[in-house]
């Protein structure tokens, strides 16, 4: 038994949800971009990427506060002790159980999905910072191998960048 205030409270609850489950979905949707850019190596297409996952990031954080507030308020309001919680909604409002765990169940898989795309681009970029190590690792291997020097006692001896003794052409 609530009333209109409580409903509207409600309803102002479900748009929160929807705004974060909206902003979610945005957010998934420029992490697989961002990960076909680092795939492909784009770092331009990366760069524009990071700029728009960041400014979806802000706006998901307002949303966020803006949910967290909502809920205080409304639980502050129904006179509730249970702590700051979706769930604790279901003591508040028994009529719409269904409801709030579905708002749950909506909160918690776009959070995993969330995590795991992050997840996803860092190891896609630990993955291609080794790569870039070993290939440069590669490629002062070879320059040296090629541009050898022998110290007076016969023995070889890698060259100071910038000097250039017996340089293969």
């Amino acid at each position: 038994m609530y009333n209109i205030s409580d409903t509207t409270s409600l309803e102002q609850i479900a748009e929160s949800v929807d705004l974060l489950h909206n902003c979610s979905k945005q957010i998934i949707k420029v992490m697989e971009e961002q990960i076909d850019a680092i795939i492909a190596s784009n770092a331009v297409r990366i760069e524009e990427l990071s700029d728009v996952h960041g400014n979806l990031s802000k706006r998901f954080k307002i949303h966020e506060q803006e949910f967290i507030s909502e809920l205080s308020t409304l639980l502050a309001t129904s006179g509730s002790t249970a702590p700051v919680r979706l769930v604790s909604l279901k003591e508040v409002f028994p009529e719409s159980v269904t409801d709030i765990e579905n708002w749950h169940k909506t909160l918690t898989a776009d959070t995993k999905d969330l995590q795991r795309k992050h997840n996803q681009i860092l190891q896609l970029l630990e993955f291609a910072m080794s790569q870039n190590a070993r290939m440069m690792q590669s490629m002062y291997s070879a320059h040296n191998a090629k541009n050898t020097h022998y110290a007076p006692t016969g023995e070889q001896s890698g060259i100071t960048t910038g000097v250039a003794f017996n340089q293969e052409i």
